[in-house]
């Protein structure tokens, strides 16, 4: 298999690593899964920046509650919460109706990527320790 463009997260964010290299592998094979997985890397990620800001998480814990409490927080930059909304649906259109193609997979990997950029950026020790 290819380099991984999540192999930055695998040190510090094991399993953000994991989900994100498991749907760029299940891409061009099968974009349903791509999507599905993209969607767990979004609930996983939304969940870490709970821990990370020790936010209690909503009453009815749902990926959209996360995302919508996270940006009433202001914790969300207005371009990443649109971007997890992205992953959101087009994660819950590959879930409960079986659907998704290669052109929403890529669309929502590379979106997937630019959360994680932002996260990594923003949250990462490690990555403060090299600047």
């Amino acid at each position: 298999m290819l380099k991984s463009n999540f192999l930055y997260l695998a040190d510090e964010y094991p399993i953000l690593f994991n989900l994100g290299q498991a749907a760029e592998f299940q891409l061009h094979s099968d974009p349903i899964t791509c999507l599905f997985k993209l969607r767990q890397f979004g609930e996983r990620l939304t969940e870490i920046l709970f821990e990370e800001h020790r936010i209690d998480f909503p009453f009815e814990n749902s990926f959209h509650n996360r995302i919508k409490t996270l940006e009433f927080e202001g914790i969300l930059p207005a371009t990443v919460n649109d971007l997890l909304h992205t992953i959101k649906n087009k994660g819950n259109i590959s879930v409960h109706q079986n659907k998704g193609t290669l052109d929403d997979a890529k669309g929502t990997l590379f979106s997937s990527f630019k959360v994680a950029k932002w996260f990594y950026q923003s949250y990462s020790k490690e990555n403060k320790r090299k600047i």
